[in-house]
């Protein structure tokens, strides 16, 4: 029962992170962190590669991304994203999976950007499976692989970081 009240609260949340979401202050401005940068060439990340990552990675959960370079709110969520892989890094995985449609629009955001994660290109069918119908997307798989939450939404990195602990059983 307590889980599904902090299910339930973290639905809720969601949602109301879905209505308040908007533009970045910082939208398009070059991230001040040079170490770890991502860039150049792009794993492609479709259903069967997830698959595969997701049997080498069983016995550490991972946090999936979804994201384009053209959404305000997606750019808001990046730092999120990174301060989460940073401080929980050793216990869940964090990747980005940008649905942009060509790759030179990601060329294009590193060139004056740099991200500390690993960002993969998905595809429609990757997409389709999880249901994506809104950006940014939050797709969370338990240690052994198993989707266990999927909602659009920025999230803080307070709730990232109590949803990873959840995860990694800490």
């Amino acid at each position: 029962m307590n889980n599904l009240k902090r299910l339930s609260t973290i639905f809720l949340f969601s949602l109301f992170l879905v209505a308040c979401s908007g533009g970045s202050p910082a939208e398009g401005e070059p991230n001040s962190k040079d170490e770890g940068a991502t860039g150049g060439e792009f794993q492609h990340m479709g259903v069967s590669e997830l698959e595969t990552y997701l049997t080498a990675n069983q016995g550490k959960p991972t946090l999936m991304f979804f994201w384009t370079t053209w959404c305000p709110s997606c750019k808001q969520e990046i730092p999120e994203m990174e301060a989460l892989a940073k401080s929980h890094g050793d216990s869940v995985n964090v990747i980005a999976v940008s649905l942009d449609e060509k790759v030179e629009a990601l060329e294009t955001f590193f060139e004056k950007r740099k991200i500390d994660l690993p960002v993969y290109i998905g595809d429609e069918e990757l997409a389709r499976q999880f249901g994506i119908e809104a950006i940014p997307t939050l797709v969370m798989f338990d240690k052994s692989g198993k989707q266990v939450f999927a909602k659009p939404g920025v999230f803080p990195h307070a709730m990232l970081k109590s949803m990873a602990e959840e995860l990694a059983g800490k």
